[in-house]
């Protein structure tokens, strides 16, 4: 019997997957567990398996669009079986959404003037998701869409008359001229039926200068500029920096990178250290390891830092899980995988999802200082830079020591100063006497 294989939820925050490339094509047989398409989330390109077996029946959703969580991006069943009286849905516009008006300028006017509007029954507005997509695609007002005659919702294809029916006439030549200077045709306001000629755009400033590169903002970058906005907007945000002499922690380093290399076969890195010092503190200074929710903090029990991970389309955070219980040796081990899956866009959502406190190094691109944003729903987060040996002051005695910067950014509203500061100060201790860890 066919079934639909449905979008799934990769994530807390995902609300729509984006179909990379179909690993198979209609006709192919399939066996379950087998990868069958690419999808990306808010966060990352997962390969996504069959959740039986059967043939693949019909694709649904082409590659490059989107598609709702839970919604049918194909249809799975037996060989040359017949859609017709399925349960499965022969197309993902089928199901019926309901949304509430926006009561804009052009439903104020119908509503005065007494003109129908689309499938608007005096509370709500009725449009199927293919329809409700192509319009947000495109920037329509539904409630300018003419009403479907002897129907009872908007579907795709009013829209596309209706952007068909509002397309801007133009020649040739004035199409041409508008793609070389950038000249958005839309702006130029003419009568209905009138074209659009090459004299309309002697005058016309382009919107777009020469040498200019644009890109839609989409997939990870999307989601990376919301939440960055919606952390500022939040939380209150507060910054105290630390120097630390990272001499004993480079020295420990080389004496244990031997041991570490042959036992987990990975090397450790200064961050491994970086981590498992946080890893300590955050256990003594459980608030820092806190959520803030509008009625209460919750101190988490469990410490699972995150690591920044920098990649071509955007910032990724993988979490190390229960990181106070692993040793130097296991958070390399670690890391380096989480980092490794994360450039090869196979993480999964369990490794960049619980995470409650955060570890950024920017130390490898010569950064000396920075601050870092929270990670919401985290309360702090952790800026690492470059060590660089500089002339300090030791005992009254001048001396060349490896000195690097350390920034906690953290929210005023769970954490207060002080505990920020005396938590900062308790990492420096641990770097600077990196031997506690052992104890």
């Amino acid at each position: 019997m066919a079934t639909n294989i449905n979008m799934p939820r990769l994530g807390l925050t995902m609300t729509e997957g984006v179909i990379v490339k179909w690993l198979k094509a209609e006709g192919d047989q399939i066996e379950k567990g087998e990868e069958i398409v690419e999808v990306e989330s808010d966060k990352s390109v997962v390969a996504y398996e069959a959740p039986e077996s059967g043939t693949l029946l019909k694709i649904l959703v082409k590659e490059g669009d989107a598609c709702e969580i839970y919604k049918p991006m194909a249809i799975l069943g037996e060989e040359d079986e017949s859609l017709e009286g399925s349960n499965a849905k022969a197309d993902a516009t089928d199901e019926l959404i309901e949304k509430p008006l926006e009561v804009t300028e052009a439903v104020k006017e119908a509503i005065v003037c007494g003109k129908a509007i689309a499938g608007f029954d005096g509370k709500r507005v009725l449009i199927s998701p293919s329809a409700k997509r192509v319009a947000k695609e495109n920037n329509v007002d539904i409630s300018l869409i003419s009403f479907p005659s002897g129907k009872k919702r908007i579907e795709k294809a009013d829209v596309m008359s209706y952007l068909e029916s509002n397309k801007v006439k133009t020649t040739p030549l004035a199409a041409k001229i508008a793609v070389e200077k950038g000249i958005d045709l839309a702006s130029l306001s003419k009568g209905p039926g009138e074209r659009i000629f090459s004299s309309d755009l002697e005058t016309k400033q382009p919107i777009r200068e020469r040498g200019e590169n644009r890109f839609p903002v989409t997939g990870i970058r999307k989601i990376i500029a919301a939440k960055m906005k919606s952390s500022l907007d939040t939380a209150a945000h507060v910054s105290l920096t630390t120097e630390v002499d990272m001499s004993n922690v480079m020295e420990m380093k080389k004496r244990i990178s031997d041991k570490v290399l042959a036992q987990y076969r990975v090397k450790l890195s200064i961050n491994d250290i970086v981590v498992k010092c946080v890893a300590k503190a955050l256990k003594e200074y459980p608030r820092i390891n806190s959520v803030f929710r509008d009625v209460e903090i919750v101190e988490k029990e469990e410490i699972n830092v995150g690591m920044a991970v920098a990649l071509d389309e955007g910032l990724m955070v993988p979490v190390i899980r229960n990181a106070d219980e692993l040793g130097l040796g296991g958070i390399a081990s670690k890391s380096k995988d989480l980092a490794d899956r994360a450039r090869q866009g196979k993480l999964l959502p369990d490794d960049y999802t619980g995470g409650t406190f955060t570890v950024s190094n920017l130390g490898m691109y010569e950064i000396t200082h920075f601050t870092s944003i929270i990670n919401q729903p985290e309360s702090a987060i952790l800026s690492v830079s470059k060590s660089v040996e500089r002339a300090v002051v030791i005992d009254g005695q001048i001396m060349i020591r490896p000195m690097m910067n350390l920034t906690i950014s953290f929210d005023h509203r769970p954490i207060d100063g002080s505990t920020a500061a005396i938590f900062l100060r308790r990492v420096k201790q641990l770097l600077e006497e990196p031997y506690e860890l052992v104890v």
